[in-house]
């Protein structure tokens, strides 16, 4: 049987958890593709049995760009597909609308799993040495009871391949999903204005090659933020001089590089 592990990951949350479920499959000697959506085209998805795709959660949702990554799926043999998503606060209703999007084209979603993770994008505005993020980085996310469990849910489903019903839906997820969509977006439109880069940026070129929107370009000159962002905080977080901001309250402040501390995404 052969498994593609398709995912999108910002700053190394979904990476994280996908290279752990290849890992382990992989233990289990299947035939197992772990790829980005960035550098896989997505009609080629019909040469698997199974496609397991993880995906950060924006706003109660599957990123927007994922959405229409998503609709450009051909079929599996089997149909099947099992989700993950990584989130940082709450997922509100997502797992049941990526659930029926699935449905919508095609696939049958058998299984998914949320995982709570550093919400990448707030840990930017928080001071080095704060208490949270002394916590954060004393956890050994490999070790984590949680994360683990999760994992193996997956594997576990990839054996059996049975189906399981759709999520119900709860009013409270639904009024706050609803509430968190908006705000997101009014900050998203916001945040997406004030990025730029004070006297410590080296014109690496790094924020350029690494960003999955092409939002940004280098010159001699200067660095420009177009309006294709997708918020996904992969720039600021792995600016090797730590040169980009959002405003004024990020400078100096912390950055992820993900669970194990060195990811590294794709060019």
């Amino acid at each position: 049987m052969k498994i593609l592990i398709l995912y999108f990951s910002g700053t190394g949350n979904t990476q994280f958890i996908a290279s752990k479920v290849n890992d382990e499959l992989e233990k289990l000697e299947f035939e197992v593709e772990l790829v980005s959506v960035e550098k896989f085209m997505p009609e080629n998805t019909n040469k698997f049995d199974v496609i397991i795709i993880g995906y950060p959660i924006y706003a109660c949702d599957m990123p927007l760009f994922l959405q229409d990554y998503m609709n450009n799926l051909t079929l599996p043999s089997t149909k099947k597909v099992i989700m993950f998503s990584t989130m940082g606060f709450y997922e509100g209703n997502a797992s049941r609308k990526i659930f029926r999007r699935f449905r919508e084209i095609g696939l049958e979603p058998i299984h998914f799993e949320r995982i709570k993770m550093p919400g990448s994008d707030g840990l930017v505005f928080l001071k080095k040495d704060s208490k949270i993020i002394k916590k954060l980085l004393a956890i050994n996310y490999n070790k984590s009871e949680k994360i683990n469990r999760a994992v193996d849910n997956i594997v576990n489903k990839v054996q059996t391949l049975t189906a399981e019903k759709i999520p119900t839906i709860k009013y409270g997820g639904l009024v706050l999903g609803g509430l968190m969509d908006v705000t997101f977006k009014l900050i998203e439109g916001k945040f997406k204005k004030k990025f730029w880069v004070d006297d410590k940026c080296i014109k690496c070129h790094l924020c350029e090659t690494i960003c999955p929107a092409k939002n940004i370009t280098v010159t001699e000159d200067k660095v420009n933020f177009s309006d294709k962002c997708y918020l996904c905080m992969r720039c600021i977080n792995q600016c090797p001089t730590e040169a980009i901001q959002i405003g004024s309250k990020t400078k100096d402040k912390f950055r992820w590089k993900g669970p194990s501390g060195n990811y590294k995404p794709i060019k």
